[in-house]
């Protein structure tokens, strides 16, 4: 059932992770400046706001399913400083760079406002669907 819920999740995981074990000089040049970082923002927004919704669906983890912003913040931050320190030590070709931690947090931070916002358009559809009901007559 977890994983049923969460397939997109391990899949943006996995990308960051392979996207983290490529050497350096395997990497394509950018022509446009700073689009790496674009990039770590994209991919852990789809990340993080995958693993928010597939941990909500999920009922086999129940801390998971109640606390699942709070835990997908603290992977995604985990995950974002973890893959800069590996790449810093063990991937030839690649440093440190505290500006992709940055791209990193700013897109789980986008997926929680985009979360959030999600939910409320859904919580404001549900109470005008409410008030609808009360305000029509009924017919039969």
């Amino acid at each position: 059932m977890f994983l049923r819920y969460n397939i997109f999740a391990l899949l943006f995981f996995s990308v960051i992770i392979i996207g983290c074990f490529i050497p350096g000089s395997n990497l394509p040049k950018a022509r446009l400046e700073n689009l790496d970082k674009v990039i770590h923002c994209i991919l852990f927004f789809l990340f993080s706001f995958s693993a928010i919704i597939g941990f909500i669906k999920q009922s086999q983890f129940p801390k998971l399913h109640f606390d699942a912003v709070k835990y997908v913040v603290g992977i995604g931050a985990l995950l974002a400083i973890i893959t800069e320190v590996v790449q810093h030590f063990i991937i030839p070709g690649r440093e440190f760079d505290m500006r992709d931690i940055l791209a990193d947090l700013a897109g789980i931070i986008l997926a929680f406002i985009f979360f959030y916002m999600c939910v409320e358009i859904k919580n404001v559809d549900s109470k005008n669907s409410n008030l609808d009901k009360l305000n029509k007559p009924d017919l039969l």
